[in-house]
């Protein structure tokens, strides 16, 4: 090891052995506020179809163009955000990703048709898809070691759980005061976000030594967060030459990941984009169905702790595969219980939570081994690069599912749809050879 191998080593040693102090605990609050809103924001659209359709007179198939466009700014978002952090600083990356959309998303509540509704669903999608590997990254860089997987996961699911309480609001705001309220309400609380974030939000100090010249800013936040290290301070060693996201190093982890988070997503968005219309369809009044999606989110937040839980001890492999095996027979059940004639509404529910289990639980998994999978110098490009390809997916489900609920049988094409993906999903699993090995 050389000289600056043994300094990179020690900052990060520093960082993994530090305690779990309010520093930390402010860090992972205001991140995990920004995602939550982030999840808000990008199930908005669902969360109104029910109110749109009505109000202008349209089929559910005519929504169809915007959550392809909200899901596709998302990609471009996600993508470029996560080398604007690589390069700029996660700190300014998520703190810009959480004022545009909070300003996008309040424009939205202007629209009128579904043109201008579909470009400014693309346009909040640049920040939102922004936010989340600019997130992940700077959270995986300031934990501590015995922390770093459970925060990670408290990220991850912030996105679902931004769907709850997004339903919870939408279900009262649409009925009461209409759809546009939702919209103004889902973006003022990530400006007001982006304030506090000014303020007390720090730069990760992994990132920082990478910069060279931040010595005392990096002992500075090393001692806020309750630790002693006084530099110089040296970047961790390469894994990806020249930040490369396809080097021979990471080559089939990154390929592996792109296609797991393409099937995920795809899974994902098919059931957070049209839950709501699935429900009322079914016979549902619209608050019920809304209320619908955050049993959905609800149960797959509850699912994604105990997961993570169960990762850390038998590996990432074994657990995302086993997962998959899970949502199968979930969804198998749900469209059991949806497509037979009488069956109370309470049932249709409780397959609607099997579905949320093992279902939105893959993304969080996903995501908590990103942050493992890619190193400090490309980890927010790689998180962003596969989520990116992530993000086709959720745009060939939330277009081509809206086409598919259409047709004749389209429930069984619907769940066929989400079977299929979470089948390629287990077989990019066996693609990734950078994953969380078991306990030992």
């Amino acid at each position: 090891m050389s000289a600056d191998e043994g300094k990179a080593a020690a900052v990060q040693q520093v960082v993994d052995e530090l305690g779990f102090t309010a520093f930390h605990a402010r860090v992972l609050a205001l991140v995990a506020g920004v995602i939550l809103l982030d999840g808000f924001d990008i199930q908005l659209a669902a969360f109104a179809a029910p109110a749109i359709l009505a109000d202008w007179k349209i089929g559910s198939a005519a929504l169809a163009p915007v959550m392809a466009a909200s899901l596709l700014g998302m990609a471009v978002g996600t993508s470029v955000g996560g080398r604007i952090g690589d390069r700029y600083g996660r700190r300014a990356a998520l703190i810009g990703a959480a004022l545009w959309f909070g300003v996008t998303a309040m424009l939205t509540a202007l629209c009128r048709d579904v043109p201008s509704f579909s470009v400014l669903r693309f346009i909040t999608g640049l920040g939102l898809g922004a936010a989340v590997p600019n997130a992940t990254a700077l959270v995986a860089e300031w934990m501590p070691t015995r922390a770093r997987n459970y925060a990670l996961t408290v990220i991850s699911v912030g996105v679902p759980c931004g769907g709850i309480v997004g339903a919870g609001l939408a279900s009262w705001l649409i009925p009461a005061y209409g759809w546009p309220a939702a919209f103004l309400v889902g973006g003022a609380l990530p400006l007001l976000l982006a304030i506090a974030m000014m303020w007390k939000l720090p730069e990760s100090p992994i990132l920082l030594s990478r910069r060279g010249d931040a010595d005392r800013r990096i002992a500075g936040l090393i001692a806020q967060a309750g630790g002693t290290a006084a530099g110089p301070f040296a970047p961790p060693p390469l894994v990806a030459d020249g930040g490369n996201v396809f080097a021979p190093s990471l080559r089939r982890s990154t390929i592996g990941m792109s296609i797991a988070f393409f099937a995920a997503l795809m899974a994902v968005y098919a059931l957070l984009s049209w839950v709501p219309v699935l429900l009322t369809g079914a016979g549902f009044a619209m608050a019920s169905a809304i209320r619908g999606a955050m049993i959905l989110n609800l149960s797959g937040v509850v699912t994604s702790f105990v997961l993570t839980w169960l990762m850390l001890r038998i590996g990432s492999r074994r657990t995302v595969i086993g997962t998959i095996c899970g949502g199968l027979a979930a969804l198998a059940i749900w469209a059991v219980l949806l497509q037979t004639p009488g069956v109370p509404h309470a049932a249709v529910l409780f397959g609607v939570a099997l579905a949320g289990a093992g279902v939105l639980s893959l993304q969080v998994l996903l995501l908590t081994l990103s942050a493992h999978v890619f190193p400090v110098e490309c980890r927010s490009a790689g998180i962003g690069y596969s989520i990116s390809v992530g993000r086709l997916g959720a745009i060939a489900s939330a277009f081509g599912a809206g086409l598919l609920l259409a047709r004749p049988n389209g429930l069984l094409l619907f769940f066929g749809l989400v079977a299929a993906a979470l089948l390629v999903l287990a077989a990019a699993m066996l693609v990734v050879d950078r994953h969380l090995p078991p306990r030992s």
